[in-house]
């Protein structure tokens, strides 16, 4: 299968204290409990980039990609995890995240971020099989959809033009998931509650349910510094 010529690329790696496939088993529970929905958090805004893609096509698509660098430290022992429990679209509307989601990132007490980002994505096939195989994408030959100016080394995700062919000299990441983005296809994220985590990985239900009781109760808490292990 063919790349897109207009699509949304996002690179990933180990993030919140959890490695790779962590994060894949913990969003593929996600989607199986949301009919196929799950929502991919991302550290950029994309708003105008995906009103620009909604223009390009009527079927937009992400597309994902493991990062190839040794994971930061601040990724895989960060000082502290938060859950995001609120969005908004790209729009400005409120947007009810499902009781089945957890959207986390790392979060530093000692510069606090009040808002996140999300990617609303839908899949009807399990995550391992979403990929296609031996499929790969080479960032010299995409280009920015609204600038079209060259896919930054930082630029983790972005909204892209194929415009050029893949040649044997260009690097290339490979594809391991390849998904739709759905209505409202971008959130911003809002209120984030701290997540203590136990020794061993807790059960991703166990997690969830903690998580929105303590929203649905009125539990509000600012994420403070702690010394313990969080869950991501």
């Amino acid at each position: 299968m063919k790349l897109p010529t207009y699509f949304c690329w996002t690179r990933f790696g180990t993030e919140a204290g959890q490695a790779i496939d962590q994060i894949l088993w913990r969003k593929e529970q996600e989607r199986s409990a949301n009919c196929g929905l799950f929502f991919w958090g991302i550290g950029n805004a994309l708003g105008p980039s995906i009103e620009e893609l909604l223009r390009k096509t009527t079927n937009p698509e992400v597309l994902f990609s493991p990062i190839k660098s040794v994971p930061r430290s601040v990724d895989s022992q960060p000082v502290g995890v938060v859950a995001w429990t609120a969005a908004e679209t790209f729009r400005g509307e409120q947007f009810s995240l499902p009781e089945q989601t957890l959207v986390t990132s790392r979060y530093d007490p000692n510069a606090p971020r009040v808002s996140s980002y999300a990617l609303v994505c839908f899949s009807s096939v399990p995550l391992n099989k979403a990929s296609c195989e031996g499929q790969q994408i080479a960032p010299a030959t995409l280009r920015n959809l609204r600038t079209g100016r060259p896919i930054g080394a930082s630029q983790v995700t972005a909204i892209v033009e194929s415009v050029d062919a893949i040649t044997e000299k260009s690097p290339t990441y490979e594809v391991v998931i390849r998904a739709k983005l759905a209505e409202p296809y971008f959130l911003r994220l809002r209120n984030p509650l701290a997540l203590p985590r136990p020794e061993k990985t807790a059960d991703w239900e166990e997690a969830v349910r903690e998580m929105w009781s303590h929203r649905l109760a009125g539990f509000n808490r600012q994420p403070a510094a702690t010394n313990q292990r969080v869950l991501s």
